[in-house]
């Protein structure tokens, strides 16, 4: 009872007839296979962090604004930074590509300056269940269009943006080739979800291997659905250099803390956070930042939906 008839060999059949039969015809009449990857619990979307199991191509539009106050002896600065990235579903929700940019600009002890950052193409693959569970991993290669001299003036608006946003500061590393392979599990329980995504950042330039930098990143997201439409959150990064130069020992963690609220539509999902650092930030460059960012997630049917 409960066994699928296909199961069942006849006397007639051989054992290549019956390993093809099982493979043709797997048994799920108790529903526990996992043959539908679309059939996984709905997960508020991070405002940072990338939705995992998303079934739609995925553009966002981030703006992210801040001040940063300075060491004593310093002038405080504003910055800005405009993300750009978008990401496509492959192979079932299994296999993503996607890519982004980043332009930054801020004014200081200088003037106004605008830079422009390095392109990321990416991909990842995952592995999920109805259950909530899903983890994955992915790598993503950083092309090297961000040129700007270190000691020049448009240096500091990069090193600010950077501040802004420590787990992105491979954008802003000038005339270098980068990898950033990452690590992602996610965890929905009811209307809860966990986050979490461990990544490494090495950039080379290619004339000087010697001058690379090596950054490890970690990022958290915990959210819950406050109604169906809208979603609360807080997300927490760390940007920990493991070698760059200039760079003293207790300097080399950054770490940034951010609410959020996230609301849930059918073809956009805008989100609003704040946020401010925990002990030092970037590269001890300064001695605080506070600021907000505005994110615009559009939803667009997949290829083959």
């Amino acid at each position: 009872m409960g066994r699928c008839e296909a199961c069942s060999p006849s006397g007639s059949a051989g054992l290549v007839g019956v390993v093809l039969t099982l493979l043709a015809t797997p048994c799920a009449a108790d529903g526990a296979a996992f043959d539908d990857p679309y059939d996984v619990p709905a997960a508020p979307r991070p405002p940072t962090l990338p939705e995992l199991t998303h079934r739609e191509i995925e553009g966002t539009l981030e703006e992210t604004a801040g001040a940063i106050l300075p060491n004593p002896g310093g002038q405080i600065a504003h910055a800005f930074v405009q993300r750009l990235a978008i990401e496509v579903p492959l192979g079932l929700r299994r296999w993503f590509l996607g890519a982004g940019y980043e332009v930054a600009g801020g004014g200081g002890s200088n003037a106004f300056r605008v830079v422009g950052g390095n392109l990321e193409i990416q991909g990842r693959t995952l592995w999920a269940t109805r259950t909530g569970l899903a983890f994955g991993g992915g790598l993503g290669l950083v092309l090297p269009t961000a040129s700007f001299d270190e000691n020049g003036l448009t240096s500091e608006a990069a090193l600010n943006a950077a501040t802004l946003r420590p787990w992105d500061v491979a954008f802003f590393v000038p005339d270098s080739v980068g990898f950033r392979p990452v690590v992602d599990v996610r965890a929905v329980d009811g209307a809860f979800v966990a986050q979490f995504r461990q990544g490494l950042e090495l950039m080379v330039p290619p004339g000087a291997p010697s001058n690379r930098r090596i950054y490890a990143t970690t990022g958290v997201y915990f959210g819950w659905w406050v109604t169906r439409e809208v979603a609360g959150g807080l997300e927490a990064f760390e940007a920990y250099v493991i070698d760059a130069p200039n760079v003293r020992d207790g300097e080399r963690a950054a770490v940034v803390i951010s609410p959020s609220v996230r609301l849930a539509l059918p073809w956009v999902q805008p989100a609003v956070s704040i946020f401010t650092n925990i002990g030092t930030p970037l590269q001890g460059a300064s001695d605080r930042i506070w600021g907000f960012r505005v994110a615009f997630t559009v939803l667009l049917k997949a290829f083959g939906d």
